[in-house]
């Protein structure tokens, strides 16, 4: 089923992360200037340089994930591990904060020594005995790859400043071979964002970024991507989740919204989409008739009701129907942005939606067919005052 697409992308990143990772920055430019003076002094060369896959602001821990890793001259992970404390309680590493890790990921540049994935716990910055813990914050992490050249270890930086995620080894062709594709999961809507790395040299590099300005990719509320390798063709990647339409906007941790399905195929430079499903419920039908009749397209929206029982008559037509919207309903041709509540448990009007103005909002109560086409057969409106605002 196909329906109006809309470049909307809901906000996944809460304050308190931006927050924390304006901390961070701050944090690394007090550790760099600390690093460079004694440097300086003293006469000591710099350290090699780092290779960090995106073009960020200065990561605060990859020189001291470096400076680690410099005397591990063994492709053995133990070794790489204790050199790392993997497992251990750092000193920066507040009480209670989870423990750094350290995974094999696949052999990515084909030389017998698997990668290793690291992942490391970003330390808070306390700015002030005024700032009071965000409640339910999660940790954030770094992510860095981390590849054997013969005869040292290399860090690349992936990420900073995630919350949660995932990484898969995939085919992206006979030109280009073996991708690690790296999957987070932003906010409390959590999107999924995927991002596609290659290791050339033994340092990872950015292939595709789905948050990029010029990507192609549609965000799905509670979302999950997955990848399927295609022998020699590229993968095949796979999003699904709960369409976040523009018209109808809904709770991110919600079960209002209907299901999408989206597949994307690898082009060589980016994950194009291929074709979206979405799938047939209530909150769908109405998602289509808004649409529908803020472009004022009659005739899709018509298709989408039962019109003897909708306009209550017995020979109804589209021309009927025009007007009976102009003349009822005249906010659906507006642009107006309508919501849809999680409804309290056991109510049976689990399917209003509502329209907020102010000082009150109108409560629209639809009613769908049993037929399982989910057409609507009725649909009336009440009007609700707010409490006025202290």
């Amino acid at each position: 089923m196909n329906c109006p697409r809309l470049r909307h992308r809901p906000s996944s990143v809460p304050f308190v992360r931006a927050f924390r990772l304006w901390e961070l920055a701050l944090l690394a430019c007090l550790l760099m200037f600390a690093a460079i003076a004694p440097a300086q002094e003293e006469g000591q060369e710099p350290p090699p340089a780092e290779t960090q896959a995106t073009r960020t602001a200065p990561d605060a821990l990859l020189p001291q994930i470096t400076a680690a890793i410099q005397g591990v001259t063994t492709p053995d992970a133990a070794a790489l591990s204790k050199a790392l404390h993997i497992g251990e309680r750092l000193e920066a590493t507040a009480p209670g904060a989870p423990y750094n890790t350290l995974a094999p990921v696949g052999d990515l540049d084909g030389d017998g020594v698997p990668e290793m994935l690291l992942k490391w716990a970003i330390p808070d910055v306390i700015v002030g005995a005024e700032v009071a813990p965000v409640p339910d914050s999660r940790p954030l992490w770094g992510v860095y790859l981390l590849s054997w050249d013969g005869a040292h270890w290399k860090a690349s930086r992936l990420l900073g400043g995630v919350e949660d995620f995932t990484s898969v080894l995939i085919n992206l062709g006979p030109a280009m071979g073996r991708g690690l594709a790296v999957v987070t999961q932003e906010g409390n809507s959590q999107i999924a964002y995927p991002a596609i790395f290659q290791v050339n040299d033994h340092a990872a590099t950015l292939l595709w970024d789905a948050q990029a300005d010029d990507s192609r990719y549609e965000p799905l509320l509670q979302g999950r991507v997955n990848f399927q390798d295609r022998a020699d063709a590229p993968a095949e990647m796979t999003v699904t989740g709960r369409a976040d339409p523009g018209f109808l906007q809904v709770e991110p941790r919600g079960h209002r919204g209907f299901q999408a399905r989206a597949v994307y195929h690898w082009d060589g430079k980016a994950f194009i989409p291929a074709k979206t499903e979405y799938f047939a419920d209530q909150d769908y039908t109405v998602y289509r008739f808004i649409s529908a009749l803020h472009l004022h397209d009659y005739r899709s929206a018509y298709a989408l009701v039962v019109p003897a029982q909708f306009l209550k008559a017995d020979s109804p037509t589209l021309e009927a129907f025009r007007h009976f919207i102009q003349d009822n309903w005249p906010e659906f041709l507006q642009d107006e942005v309508f919501q849809a509540p999680e409804p309290p448990a056991g109510t049976p009007d689990e399917h209003l939606f509502v329209l907020p103005k102010p000082g009150k909002r109108y409560v629209y109560h639809p009613v769908f067919s049993s037929d399982g086409k989910f057409l609507l057969t009725g649909l009336t409106r009440t009007e609700e005052a707010l409490p006025a605002e202290p």
